[in-house]
């Protein structure tokens, strides 16, 4: 957290206020006390007429009708779907954009912010207009987990299990439709559409899912473990699983300190393991480890909407500290 003290206060914007995500943004930018004058929130058209809970607080929301909209605010966290993040990265119109909408992810040119992920001095060389980008929150979770054990494994086996919240508000929205139509023996699914409801099939766009995040993972720990990979869609509301196998390793027996020092990790090791409901709210990677002769089997658990705004609002705290006279 940053002192408010250290750093003049900056007009902030967060776009996609009301959706799952961008609510995340706004409650962290409260919580953690960012130094901000003003913390605007913007929406779609029909979002905007909505207003979003900020502690006991309802804060309304604006209409966002194109990127000049942001031309006088110092930080915009883009948490909007991402033609809409598209079209105001486009049009660059003045604040520093912070991307949560995966519409720059995986482009060379721009910086990708994380705790225990960026240097001091590449968040000090950002610029009014720049644009960087947060990793993919199993992406994140992943290489916080292997950054903990220590030297990279040579293999890694994942299976990631996406609950309709990484989609978006309207994912959710759909689960729910599906799964009260499925217990009211009212659904119809087209023959070309997926069940959603009570159903675990592989993601419709897990090639690319899987691309992006080996490709974020190596950016992040600088080497590229041999990853193999599946992406699931799971039939829960919110939160991420991930379920990590490792062969084993003659640093092994380090591996359950590493994982209870980590930053950002927490290791559950005398409890049953965690569900995803436990991962409700939590900014940590959840964790519990098995261990035998072989490898390692880590249980992974994330809020992914809390952990993206956590990213995202670290990155902007960093930012209004190394680099201040540039905002």
């Amino acid at each position: 957290m940053i002192d408010a003290a250290s750093s003049r206060d900056l007009r902030v914007a967060v776009i996609g206020a009301t959706g799952v995500a961008g609510g995340q943004v706004a409650e962290l930018l409260t919580e953690r006390n960012f130094p901000a004058s003003e913390i605007m929130l913007f929406a779609s058209e029909h979002g905007a007429a909505e207003t979003v809970a900020i502690g006991e607080e309802d804060r309304p929301v604006t209409e966002l009708k194109g990127a000049s909209d942001l031309a006088g605010f110092d930080i915009a966290f883009l948490a909007a779907p991402p033609s809409v993040a598209a079209d105001i990265v486009r049009g660059r119109p003045g604040p520093v954009l912070i991307d949560m909408s995966a519409a720059v992810r995986g482009a060379s040119s721009v910086p990708m912010a994380a705790p225990g992920f960026a240097s001091n001095e590449r968040l000090s060389a950002i610029r009014r207009g720049d644009v960087i980008t947060v990793p993919h929150p199993s992406a994140y979770a992943l290489a916080a987990i292997l950054k903990a054990l220590g030297a990279t494994p040579s293999f890694v086996a994942a299976t990631l299990m996406l609950g309709a919240s990484t989609g978006g508000k309207d994912e959710i929205d759909k689960l729910m439709e599906e799964s009260a139509d499925l217990l009211n023996a009212r659904l119809e699914i087209a023959d070309d559409e997926q069940q959603r409801a009570f159903n675990i099939y592989p993601a419709d766009d897990e090639t690319e899912i899987i691309d992006m995040l080996t490709s974020q993972v190596h950016a992040m720990l600088g080497v590229a473990p041999h990853l193999v990979m599946r992406a699931l869609r799971v039939p829960i509301f919110y939160g991420t699983a991930l379920s990590i196998a490792i062969p084993a390793a003659p640093e092994s027996d380090a591996w359950v300190g590493r994982l209870r020092e980590a930053p950002g990790v927490m290791l559950i090791e005398e409890e049953m393991p965690p569900s995803v409901i436990d991962s409700a709210g939590q900014e940590a990677v959840v964790v519990s480890l098995y261990r035998n002769p072989h490898g390692a089997a880590l249980w992974c658990v994330i809020d992914n909407a809390r952990l993206a705004a956590l990213c995202a609002v670290w990155a902007a705290e960093n930012l209004s500290l190394e680099a201040p006279n540039h905002l």
